[in-house]
């Protein structure tokens, strides 16, 4: 009996220490994703947004993680290797096209422009706040690329981690492709990701668009507004 105490005890330590680390004072490796996410105001999952509890009411688990678009999860390994981005724990995940809040949250899209893309792809660290997403789209139809691309430079959120924000956004068009990337440049340098990849992966960009975010455009939440209390559903 005194073993199974002190193993809780222990436990119970370690998770206080871990649960210490997810505020936003923590070092950029170690914070957390954002503490209000789409509609639910509750923290984004530590894996990844398609991650859901099953539907059952007393069910604990998670649906499955769809894999993602193998075509884009290649052309994402070719520019790392045009641009490595090296943050820690990298991820390339599928974009769930049917669920509009993280689709929003992830893309910029609403449900009506979804409805012009067949599949999708986000690549971000998961370890916490770090500021740095690159989303790749592939269109139905290229004619739709501007559109698209428009509409992801304006309505994606620099700011979405909340704790930290991007400084510049890029998105370009090639072929039935559209590719957006936005980072703190202290993280990757953006600009230098995107004029490298024409010629190394033999592509021609047919719309570019850049957007340099300063502080002061955002309005940032307040200590009270982050340390608010969240209401149970």
């Amino acid at each position: 009996m005194k073993n199974t105490a002190l193993t809780c005890t222990l436990l119970a330590a370690a998770l206080a220490g871990a649960l210490a680390l997810t505020g936003c004072g923590a070092d950029e490796t170690s914070s957390t994703q954002p503490t209000a996410t789409p509609d639910t105001a509750v923290t984004e999952p530590t894996a990844t947004p398609e991650e859901t509890p099953g539907e059952e009411g007393g069910d604990m688990g998670t649906a499955e993680v769809p894999e993602p678009d193998s075509e884009l999860a290649a052309l994402v390994d070719s520019i790392y290797e045009v641009h490595p981005v090296e943050l820690m724990m990298m991820q390339t995940t599928a974009i769930d096209l049917a669920d509009e809040s993280w689709l929003t949250y992830n893309t910029g899209l609403t449900a009506e422009q979804a409805a012009l893309v067949d599949a999708g792809v986000k690549s971000e660290s998961l370890t916490g706040s770090q500021a740095y997403s690159l989303v790749l789209l592939r269109l139905k139809d290229a004619a739709d690329a501007q559109t698209v691309a428009d509409a992801m430079l304006a309505t994606i959120d620099p700011a979405k981690w909340v704790c930290v924000m991007a400084d510049t956004e890029r998105v370009v068009t090639f072929d039935d492709k559209v590719l957006f990337v936005m980072a703190n440049s202290e993280l990757t340098d953006v600009n230098a990701m995107i004029d490298a990849l024409p010629e190394a992966l033999g592509i021609e960009y047919t719309y570019d668009q850049t957007a340099d975010i300063k502080a002061d455009d955002l309005t940032t939440p307040t200590e009270e507004e982050l340390n608010a209390p969240v209401a149970a559903e």
